[in-house]
C-alpha cells in the first residue's frame, strides 16, 4: 500500500480481537520538518541592559591622509581579540588610522581586510579585548527585535531601536535590513540582537533611503582570518575578478555571474576560487549539472575547503543524488568536526533513508556543537523513536519543548516519544500542551484520540476525532478511527457514512475500512 497520507504521520496499528500491537513512527514524520524554520531564542534583555554590555566596545575611527588631513571618521567594534572590527570603506585610502576609545586616542593599522564584502580588522596596540558575543545571521526572523550603535558624530555613542523588516541571503548568512535608524559615521558599528549578541556591521555605504538601513551579516567579521587566507594567494587579475564577481553576487546577477567565472576559469583553470564561485551561481540559477562540475574542480583543487564539500552536497542532493551527497557531506565533516551544517543535513539524509541510528549519531553531534537549536533537538527524537530508542528519544524532545516550548509539532513528537515507551499519562498531557500552544491542531486531536483509545477509553477517543474533524473534515486518520469506533458500537450506517466519504477522499484507505465492515471480527485503529 502506497502512503495514505502525506500531511501527517500515518502508520497502522492493528487491533486484532481486542490485542493492541504497539505503532510504529513513521519516517514520514522528518517531512514535515521542512515546512518549519524554529530557532531558540534566550529571554530578552531590555534596550537599557543591552546598550549598558555593548556601548563599551564601541570606538570611533579617524582616517587621515597622507597629510596628516582628516578624510573621514567611522564607527568600530572592539572584538574579543582586542583587534577592531569596522567597515573597509572607512580605513579605504587611509595614510594613517587613529582608533578613540573611552577618551583616548590608540594608533592601529590594517589587520585582516576583505575589500569584497566590505570588512575588515584593525590591530591597535594596548587596547584590551571586549566581552561582546557573536550570534548567528541564519537563526533570525523578520520582526526580531534588534538595536544598533554606532558614533556617528564622532564623540557621542548613538543607540537606536527597531525591527528586522528583511534578509538576504549571501555566503554563510544574511544582509540585514533594519528599521534601526543609522546615519553617516555609524559605518562599522554594531548591531546586535535582543540579547545583546552581535548579528551584524550596520553600514550607511549600502543605505538606499529612509527606513532602508542595512548591515552586513556578523558570519563576514567572523570569517575574516579565512578570507584573508584566500584573498592573500589570489594575484591581482584575480583579486579584480573576485571583486567583480561579488559586486554580482549582492546583485543576484547569477547568469552574469556565470559568464564572468567560465572567462575566469578559462583564464586561471588552477583557481579553485573560479571554480567554488562558478558552483555557486550554478546552484543559485539552478544549473545543477554545470555546478556537480564546477564544485568537483573545486575540491579537487581545494580538497581541504569544507565550504566547497558542503556546497557539492547540495548540488547533489537537488539532483537527487543522494549517496553522492551523503559522501560529500561525510568529507565535510572530516576536515572540520565541528561542520554544524554538515551534521545538521546528514541527519535529514540519513533520515530520508531509514539509517534512524546514524541519523541520531549526526544530530548528537549538531547538539554538541550547538546545544540551543531546538530543531536538531527534535529531529533527534523524531530518529531515536525510529530507532527503537525511546529514552534518548524523550529526552531530546524535552530539550525541544525546553528550548521553544511554543511550538506545537515539537510537543507532539515529545508526545510520540512517550507513547512509544508506554508511558500513555505523559503522551496525553504532551499533546495536550500541543493545543495549549495550538488550539485548532486538527492532528492533536487525533493524537489524544489515538493515546485514548490505547488506554480503553472510548468515549474520549470518540471525542477527540469528532473535534479533530470539526477543524479538518478531510482529516483521512479521523475519519478512519471515527469510523472504526461506529463500527466497534455496532452503527454500521454510520460506518458506511464514513466509508462513502473516505471513498472520495482516499480510495485506498476506504479499501481497508470497507474490509472493516465486511469482517466485523476485525477491527482496525490508523495512527
Amino acid at each position: 500500500m502506497k502512503e495514505i497520507d502525506r500531511l501527517i504521520i500515518s502508520v497502522f496499528l492493528f487491533r486484532i480481537n481486542s490485542r493492541l500491537l504497539l505503532p510504529r513512527f513513521s519516517l514520514l514524520g522528518v517531512f514535515l520538518l521542512f515546512f518549519c524554520t524554529l530557532f531558540c531564542e534566550a529571554e530578552a534583555k531590555t534596550a537599557a541592559e543591552v546598550f549598558q554590555e555593548v556601548s563599551a566596545s564601541v570606538v570611533v575611527i579617524y582616517n587621515y591622509d597622507a597629510g596628516g588631513k582628516l578624510q573621514s571618521r567611522g564607527s568600530g567594534i572592539v572584538l574579543p581579540s582586542g583587534n577592531v572590527a569596522t567597515n573597509y570603506h572607512v580605513i579605504e585610502k587611509a595614510g594613517k588610522l587613529t582608533v578613540l576609545y573611552q577618551g583616548r586616542e590608540y594608533l592601529a593599522k590594517p589587520g585582516y581586510a576583505d575589500r569584497f564584502r566590505d570588512v575588515c580588522s584593525l590591530v591597535v596596540s594596548g587596547l584590551q579585548g571586549s566581552q561582546i558575543s557573536f550570534g548567528d545571521t541564519n537563526q533570525l526572523k523578520v520582526g526580531n527585535k534588534v538595536y544598533a550603535i554606532g558614533a556617528p558624530q564622532g564623540f557621542e555613542l548613538t543607540f537606536s531601536d527597531g525591527i528586522i523588516s528583511g534578509l538576504r541571503a549571501v555566503d554563510k548568512g544574511y544582509y540585514i535590513q533594519s528599521t534601526a535608524p543609522i546615519s553617516i559615521g555609524s559605518s562599522g558599528g554594531g548591531l546586535f540582537d535582543e540579547n545583546g549578541r552581535m548579528i551584524g556591521m550596520p553600514t550607511y555605504f549600502f543605505k538606499q533611503g529612509e527606513h532602508l538601513n542595512f548591515a552586513l551579516p556578523v558570519e563576514w567579521i567572523i570569517d575574516l582570518p579565512n578570507r584573508h587566507v584566500v584573498l592573500s594567494q589570489v594575484g591581482s587579475l584575480e583579486s579584480e575578478l573576485l571583486y567583480q564577481v561579488n559586486s554580482l553576487e549582492e546583485k543576484q546577477d547569477w547568469s552574469g555571474m556565470i559568464e564572468l567565472c567560465r572567462n575566469w576559469v578559462k583564464k586561471t583553470p588552477s583557481s579553485g576560487e573560479a571554480w567554488g564561485y562558478l558552483g555557486f551561481a550554478s546552484l543559485q540559477k539552478g544549473d545543477l549539472v554545470l555546478s556537480v562540475e564546477a564544485y568537483q574542480h573545486a575540491v579537487r583543487l581545494r580538497p581541504d575547503c569544507t565550504e566547497y564539500w558542503g556546497d557539492l552536497a547540495v548540488a547533489w542532493g537537488r539532483q537527487g543524488a543522494q549517496d553522492k551527497k551523503l559522501e560529500a557531506y561525510r568529507h565535510a565533516v572530516m576536515l572540520d568536526h565541528d561542520y554544524v551544517t554538515g551534521w545538521i543535513h546528514l541527519g535529514i539524509t540519513y533520515l530520508q533513508n531509514g539509517e534512524y541510528e546514524k541519523a541520531v549519531e549526526a544530530y548528537r553531534q549538531a547538539v554538541r556543537i550547538n546545544s540551543g537549536d531546538a530543531s536538531s533537538w527534535n529531529n533527534m527524537s523524531i530518529a531515536s523513536c525510529n530507532a527503537g530508542l525511546y529514552a534518548t528519544a524523550i529526552e531530546a524532545g524535552q530539550q525541544a519543548v525546553h528550548l521553544v516550548s511554543g511550538n506545537a509539532q515539537y510537543w507532539l513528537n515529545l508526545g510520540q516519544a512517550y507513547g512509544m515507551d508506554g508511558q500513555l499519562a505523559k503522551q496525553l498531557e504532551a499533546y495536550r500542551e500541543a493545543l495549549r500552544v495550538k488550539p485548532d491542531y486538527a492532528e492533536a486531536w487525533v493524537r489524544i484520540g489515538i493515546a485514548s483509545d490505547l488506554e480503553g477509553k472510548g468515549s474520549d477517543a470518540f471525542d477527540a476525532y469528532q473535534k479533530a474533524l470539526v477543524i479538518n473534515p478531510d482529516h483521512n486518520t479521523a475519519l478512519f478511527n471515527l469510523g472504526h469506533n461506529y463500527l466497534e458500537q455496532g452503527n454500521r450506517g454510520k460506518g458506511l457514512e464514513i466509508y462513502s466519504r473516505l471513498k472520495q477522499l482516499n480510495p485506498e484507505l476506504a479499501q481497508v475500512f470497507f474490509c472493516n465492515l465486511q469482517k466485523s471480527r476485525f477491527s482496525k485503529t490508523v495512527q
